[in-house]
């Protein structure tokens, strides 16, 4: 996980914490879309280490990219949200060999659908990031569950993006 920006303002819309982390809590027990979560510039690299190409999952339902928010005014919250039942094919990208695929990070919304789990800051300080994908992969590396047509499915794990969100002045 890479960022453009590793420095945010606190935005609290006019709420105090206590105040957003409830409405926030309230919202996604009650099954309702909580407040936005914070706009960020990052990106998780997919870098392919070995000496010929792959082809990775970057789309579609057995794909996920969730976003994990550690710190001491971190809020990490699973919504009750409904989502469509149809199953959505994944769509894969070859990456050669030494090199990398991007995935833009615009929100700290992430999960199943790009939807199913939200992460906040609720207070100025210093947190870390953990992005992990849960994708595809062919060929199948050694010892991967199969996945179907070549692909073995894996899990990724990036290592913790330090980031620091200031009080605003």
């Amino acid at each position: 996980m890479t960022g453009k920006t590793t420095r945010y303002a606190l935005e609290l819309n006019g709420h105090s914490a206590d105040e957003l982390k409830r409405s926030i809590e309230v919202a996604a027990k009650a099954g309702k879309r909580p407040p936005a979560a914070p706009v960020v510039d990052l990106s998780v690299e997919i870098k392919n280490t070995s000496d010929k190409p792959v082809t990775i999952w970057v789309s579609g339902d057995p794909v996920v990219l969730a976003l994990t928010l550690k710190g001491k005014g971190a809020l990490n919250v699973a919504p009750t949200l409904a989502f469509t039942e149809e199953f959505r094919n994944p769509t894969g990208v070859e990456i050669p060999a030494g090199k990398t695929h991007t995935i833009p990070v615009k929100s700290l919304v992430s999960g199943y659908r790009g939807a199913a789990h939200w992460a906040y800051w609720i207070e100025a300080g210093e947190y870390e990031l953990t992005a992990t994908l849960k994708t595809g992969v062919k060929p199948a590396p050694k010892g991967a569950k199969d996945a179907n047509d070549g692909f073995g499915a894996v899990t990724l794990t990036s290592t913790p993006l330090k980031l620091t969100v200031e009080a605003k002045k």
